[in-house]
């Protein structure tokens, strides 16, 4: 907030304003201020920067912060879905030639006709389950922060994914603390439980 950075919403802001009744969105409601409400109430679902060149969104262009963009999780794990498939997930990107996307919390780098399409992968929660699609995981196998730095160049994007270490120890206990031993888990290992 206080960067003023190009910030779009995801699926737990969307779930935040309108009453999400997940664990998480339960833990984080009575906690956020009204200058958090504001801001998240101030949040666009997409963004166009350099001229339309950028495009910026949670899920996918073309299905929003639930879609999955660029994986497949029909057998229970992620895996890189197939170019024709995320093809139809460009939809809406216009003439983006670099497409920013999240969600999955698994960090990569994708290019398909020309258009780079990178997930920086997740700051603070690497492993995650869900039954939406179906039943899946969703695991980066390890506890770093992860993001990714972006620039142009004369042959195109340079893309560099980030991981750095930090005290996720501590935000293993506090998850514990909160009741969600199985957060605590994927915080420590970047995995889920078995």
């Amino acid at each position: 907030m206080s960067l003023s950075a190009v910030t779009v919403a995801g699926n737990h802001e969307r779930q935040l304003l309108t009453g999400g009744a997940g664990a998480s969105d339960a833990y984080a409601r009575p906690r956020l201020s009204e200058d958090h409400w504001k801001w998240l109430r101030s949040l666009p679902a997409t963004a166009r920067l350099l001229d339309g060149r950028v495009f910026a969104c949670h899920g996918s262009p073309a299905g929003g912060d639930l879609e999955y963009f660029l994986e497949d999780v029909s057998t229970g794990h992620a895996r890189l879905d197939r170019p024709e498939a995320i093809r139809r997930r460009l939809v809406g990107a216009g003439d983006a030639k670099l497409v920013l996307c999240g969600h999955t919390h698994i960090p990569r780098v994708v290019t398909i006709d020309g258009v780079v399409i990178v997930n920086p992968g997740s700051v603070g929660m690497p492993a995650y389950d869900d039954d939406r699609p179906v039943a899946h995981v969703m695991e980066a196998g390890c506890p770093h922060a992860r993001y990714a730095l972006v620039t142009p160049s004369s042959s195109g994007w340079r893309v560099d994914l980030r991981a750095v270490p930090y005290d996720f120890e501590a935000a293993a206990r506090q998850a514990e603390q909160a009741g969600r031993p199985e957060i605590a888990f994927g915080v420590r290992t970047g995995r889920m439980p078995c």
